[in-house]
């Protein structure tokens, strides 16, 4: 199983004692930002950690926004309130990541884990199934995973800009998508590092999107610099694979499962092969492709992903 190299938390410890002066003004600055950032939503116990969940609206179905590799219910922050006029909708965070507070098994950051950590909110928060799942991402090989483990808890199913598995099975790579991944894992490795003594925050590099709307980016900046948050995101990254695994090795979705892959206009030739695959994981897939080529749907252009999610809803 990938986890943290035990020599890379060994450097990790050694940097924080180090650099404590730093490390003591990271402390600092982070219960500060903790004062001024409130979560919006609730803190709830589940598993190894304490997640945080945001609801908004009510209604007869409940949708579930899953982020991104790294990211949080904030990356949902345009969404969220535009889709709680039709429906129950919940954003949360992943452990270590947004609001949530750290996971004590980092090792098992992936997709089959988050799925289990996700049923157990839902339920302490009695939000009763079937939902309709939105990923974007890596969020979309989660929601991939919880409709094939749980498919009679499942009513529907966004991929918006969604991973495919492929893109992380080392064996499927091409040498310029290994040469990517090396270099993430490096940018990762060092983040995590050197998060301890607030270098990230010196440098202005939080984990998570940084193309938020200019009030909400301050929140999400703040919960990226915690080193908790390059943890986790670490964590995912390395995990990744494992995740792609159990993707690749469960059963197929569901025939009569709504789908609907939402694809950017990324020119990248194996980024588009990979939501060509998304669009015939079914017979029972709708396509859409943007013309803008931005990854983060949800930001720069909400109002698409409120219009399928609406157009999802009209069919149940």
């Amino acid at each position: 199983m990938a986890a943290i190299p035990q020599n890379e938390q060994t450097l990790h410890r050694f940097i924080s004692v180090l650099c404590s002066p730093l490390s003591i003004v990271q402390y600092v600055l982070t219960k500060r930002d903790a004062l001024i950032y409130k979560p919006p939503g609730e803190l709830i116990p589940v598993q190894d950690a304490c997640l945080h969940a945001h609801v908004m609206g009510k209604g007869e179905h409940t949708v579930i926004l899953e982020a991104g590799m790294g990211g949080s219910s904030l990356d949902w922050a345009l969404v969220q309130p535009e889709l709680s006029l039709y429906a129950k909708v919940v954003s949360y965070d992943r452990a270590g990541l947004g609001w949530s507070g750290s996971s004590s098994q980092p090792e098992s950051a992936t997709c089959r884990k988050y799925v289990r950590e996700l049923r157990e909110l839902l339920k302490a928060m009695d939000c009763k199934p079937p939902y309709i799942l939105v990923g974007h991402s890596y969020g979309g090989m989660i929601v991939r995973c919880f409709a094939g483990e749980y498919p009679d808890e499942v009513e529907g199913l966004l991929l918006v800009d969604a991973v495919h598995e492929s893109r992380y099975l080392t064996d499927e790579m091409s040498n310029r998508r290994k040469q990517q991944r090396e270099a993430n894992r490096r940018q990762y490795k060092l983040g995590y590092l050197l998060a301890p003594a607030g270098i990230p925050r010196l440098l202005r590099r939080p984990v998570g999107g940084r193309r938020l709307p200019a009030a909400i980016q301050k929140n999400a900046s703040s919960l990226g610099y915690r080193k908790s948050a390059y943890r986790a995101a670490y964590a995912e990254l390395l995990c990744a694979e494992e995740s792609a695994l159990q993707l690749k090795k469960a059963e197929p979705l569901s025939s009569k499962l709504p789908i609907t892959v939402l694809s950017a206009g990324n020119p990248d030739e194996e980024w588009q092969q990979g939501q060509q695959r998304l669009a015939r994981l079914t017979p029972n897939v709708q396509h859409i492709t943007e013309e803008d080529p931005r990854h983060s749907i949800p930001i720069h252009k909400p109002e698409t992903v409120v219009k399928y999610v609406t157009e999802l809803l009209n069919t149940l």
